[in-house]
């Protein structure tokens, strides 16, 4: 077991070293050779950079302090590290993780979608990882951070914004309730993590006419796939989808409005198509006719921005067959193949939690404190309040980009009633009524969506800020001043400043922060203050309320300071966009920050040395053998950390279904044949348990856990009717070689192992075949052998593993195929412009 880090995460040599590289990045961008072949990389780095610095600022304490994430241990460390653990394990052994023997009798782990065995970040950090410890799996966790704050920047510059707002928008996205709550569910924040990827992608490809911008998301596109996360990946495409409509049909309306009388002769084309779409919809009818004529100039602004979505929706879906092919296959046989709406509902957002959005921790500080009847982990998405008066103020004032604000109000607005879940019809019926859906759970995940709109509407909001004429001025002397211009010749330049819109929403937005303030200071912080003081009540609720409402008062108060300061003309340009960004950020910090650091042992669960040592000495003289679990201080999954083999293990949705329906019955009933043929010596309980009937205690360890063994026990493989003793060994996980006496009698041989296509035996160079027999209920495997057999190797490799990977590969060299398509393109582009220009002097 590896240890926990007692140190911080990032040394101060590497921290040195990394502000070092970044000085010399900086330095290097800004010299006179540089910024002439490159103008924008100054730029550009200063604000990755500056996002890197408020991710380190968010998660200090794991950086800087013996503090680990997340607290409690969550997911992180229950579930995603032993699966971790093991895949780093098989990779750095030179084999694919194909199969995962120590938990529910064996199980498919490439087809484990939430493993994410073939996402390339994973990938590499198993091969850097040697050996792969706890502390590896945080710095994967926190490094999506950064790349969800670069993403969300991206798609706010490609939505238009410029590099203040946009730069904003990445801070706040990467450091939002959503974001920090789920630190704990790694697959789930790496996919969320490439969704602004993604949508910045398609944003423009279609808004630029950008076929790079295409071949670039073929990859993002691919990652959010792989990163193993059902309801999230589905969430973003659908997302995606309706941005990328959004974008085709706002490409659509320019056009026509930028040229509305601009009519060409139709082509042959044009009329053919004409023809044929009229007959398949009306029949040879010439009013059709008309109506699909009017259609063909959308065809033709529509169909070359929708060709390069469909080839990057193509590839991706190519690249990442070799693991969604056997997940889709896996899915069937799993215990999630269904979910009723009540399953589907869970953990939905009650409409009394939605106080989060404004009193971050008023039921609870993080999620071992929390003390709803819902997990905060799933209805958390704080994003700040000032965040959310900077996005109320870019969607009233915005002065461009009406219909993109609008977009993501409407995206906003339905994440919000979608994830009330039971409490508002949306979610019902997207359950009823999408493909998909029906096997998606938590609807409090929207948040996701909600959070990522505020952060792009809150970029708005600054961006009008930025817009605004430098001090309240009668609209007359922005006008004489603007005259004065013109008479100078100075038009071509004017002078910036708020439209009456912006200047009225900017005024009566302070006016309602000063009316809430006052509110708060004279009535409701007052009432609260004389409650605590008489109540009698058990706990501190109280007080935790009125501590929400003090830092609400203090957030408004600060957010009104900043907004009379940037009235008055006090705060512009440069000053403006930091006293925003402080404020903003300090709000959300002060709620995320301290959400999930902790300073205890998260993996104390894993920590039983000297059982494991006793099993494994077991195992190496006698043959493999299993564990059962039955004491809560043992962590579900330790068997994957420690290269053991358990017949249960954490509850996974992806758990077979067949396994689970056969280990119900035979768990309850310890002395029956279904229970010994699931290969169990050794029981583990604690000191406060009865040892069971039928075992002998032969370890414990100071943690309280007990070790029982079994006084007999079926051992691996054995043939139906016969008491003949087999050798068994697994050298691999999914590799079984048994070795058969001289005169057995043949018959049916058993391997007490899960059951699923992929599986096959040779028997002695025979035919590969695998046979379940009924007696099993379909749980273990069987091969029938004739007497002169003497040896059986199983092996298993996913069903259709050569087709999917032959597919990757295709989609793979289709992609670089398509790259050097663009670079002959841009090349031969660049050279007509070259030679335009030496012969137009002539």
């Amino acid at each position: 077991m590896s240890p926990i880090r007692s140190g911080p995460l990032l040394p101060v040599w590497l921290f040195a070293a990394l502000g070092l590289l970044a000085l010399l990045l900086l330095a290097l961008a800004a010299h006179h050779a540089v910024r002439r072949c490159w103008p924008w990389l100054l730029s550009e780095l200063t604000v990755l950079l500056a996002l890197g610095s408020a991710h380190v600022l968010l998660f200090w304490q794991p950086y800087r302090s013996g503090a680990v994430i997340p607290r409690g241990g969550g997911d992180l460390a229950s579930f995603f590290y032993p699966l971790h653990a093991f895949a780093a394990r098989e990779v750095q052994a030179g084999r694919m993780p194909f199969w995962n023997p120590t938990q529910f009798l064996g199980a498919p782990h490439l087809a484990n979608f939430q493993a994410g065995t073939l996402y390339p970040p994973n990938l590499i950090t198993w091969l850097l990882a040697d050996p792969f410890t706890y502390a590896w799996l945080e710095a994967l966790t926190l490094a999506h951070f950064v790349w969800a704050a670069w993403g969300t920047y991206w798609l706010a510059r490609a939505f238009g914004h410029q590099r203040p707002a946009a730069t904003l928008a990445g801070a706040l996205f990467a450091s939002s309730g959503f974001m920090v709550a789920h630190l704990g569910h790694y697959s789930m924040l790496a996919t969320a993590a490439w969704l602004p990827w993604v949508l910045a992608a398609v944003v423009a490809t279609v808004r630029y006419r950008s076929a790079f911008a295409a071949w670039a998301g073929v990859p993002a596109l691919a990652c959010m796939v792989l990163a193993g996360h059902q309801p999230i990946l589905l969430m973003g495409l659908t997302l995606t989808a309706a941005v990328a409509v959004f974008e085709l049909w706002r490409a659509d309306r320019d056009a026509r409005v930028s040229a509305p009388d601009a009519t060409q002769p139709p082509t042959r084309v044009d009329a053919w198509i004409t023809r044929r779409v009229s007959r398949w919809l009306w029949g040879a009818d010439a009013a059709g006719e008309r109506r699909v004529s009017r259609w063909l100039p959308s065809l033709g602004v529509v169909l070359p921005r929708a060709l390069p979505l469909v080839a990057m929706a193509g590839l991706a879906l190519l690249l990442t067959l070799p693991m969604l092919g056997p997940s889709l296959l896996l899915l069937r046989e799993t215990v999630r193949s269904g979910l009723s709406y009540e399953q589907a509902s869970a953990f939905a957002v009650q409409p009394i939690a939605l106080l989060h959005v404004v009193l971050p921790t008023i039921f609870g500080s993080n999620a071992t404190d929390f003390w709803g009847s819902y997990s905060s982990t799933e209805i958390w998405g704080y994003t700040g309040v000032l965040a959310l008066l900077l996005a109320a103020y870019g969607v009233v004032a915005g002065r461009e980009g009406g219909r993109t604000r609008r977009l993501w109000l409407l995206a906003a607005v339905v994440a919000l009633l979608f994830m009330l879940g039971p409490f508002a019809s949306l979610h019902g019926w997207v359950y009823a009524f999408l493909p998909g859906w029906d096997r998606a759970r938590a609807a409090g995940r929207a948040y996701l969506v909600l959070d990522l709109a505020v952060a792009l509407l809150a970029a708005s909001g600054l961006a009008a800020l930025l817009r605004g004429y430098a001090g309240a001025r009668p609209t007359h002397a922005v006008s004489e001043a603007r005259t004065h211009s013109d008479a100078a010749g100075l038009a071509s330049a004017p002078v910036d400043h708020w439209s009456l819109r912006e200047r009225v929403a900017l005024q009566w937005g302070l006016r309602g922060i000063g009316a809430a303030l006052a509110v708060l200071l004279l009535v409701v912080v007052p009432l609260q203050a004389s409650r605590i003081l008489v109540t009698e009540e058990a706990g501190n609720r109280p007080v935790i309320l009125l501590d929400n409402l003090l830092m609400l008062t203090l957030w408004l108060g600060l957010g009104l300071a900043v907004g009379v300061a940037i009235w008055r003309g006090v705060l512009r340009g440069a000053l403006l966009v930091l006293a925003v960004a402080a404020v903003l950020l300090l709000d959300v910090f002060h709620a995320t920050s301290p959400f999930n650091p902790t300073t205890a042992d998260v993996l104390a669960g894993f920590r039983h040395e000297q059982v494991i040592d006793h099993i494994r000495t077991a195992q190496a003289a006698d043959g493999p053998s299993r564990v059962d679990v039955v004491t809560e201080r043992w962590q579900p999954d330790t068997a994957m950390v420690a290269e053991l083999e358990d017949i249960g293990g954490l509850v996974d949705p992806l758990a077979l279904q067949s396994v689970a329906d056969y280990l119900g019955p035979a768990r309850a009933d310890r002395s029956s044949d279904a229970y010994r043929a699931l290969n169990v010596r050794f029981l583990i309980g604690d000191v406060e348990q009865e040892m069971p009937e039928g075992y002998r205690e032969v370890a414990r360890d100071g943690s309280g856990v007990v070790l029982w063994e079994a006084a007999a026990w079926q051992p691996r493989a054995w043939i139906v009717g016969s008491i003949t003793p087999l050798t068994v060994r697994t050298p691999a996980p999914g590799r079984v070689e048994i070795d058969l006496p001289a005169g057995h009698a043949g018959g049916t041989l058993v391997i007490s192992q899960a059951d699923y296509p992929g599986w096959s035996a040779r028997v002695e160079g025979s035919q590969r075949t695998t046979v379940t027999p009924d007696t099993y209920a379909g749980a273990l495997q069987s091969v029938e052998v004739t007497s002169d057999v003497q040896r059986v190797v199983l092996t298993f490799t996913p069903q259709g593993w050569g087709f999917w990977l032959a597919m990757g590969a295709l989609g793979g060299l289709l992609w670089l195929g398509w790259l050097g398509f663009l670079l002959v393109g841009r090349r031969n582009a660049s050279w007509r412009r070259r030679s335009g220009a030496v012969r137009s002097p002539a």
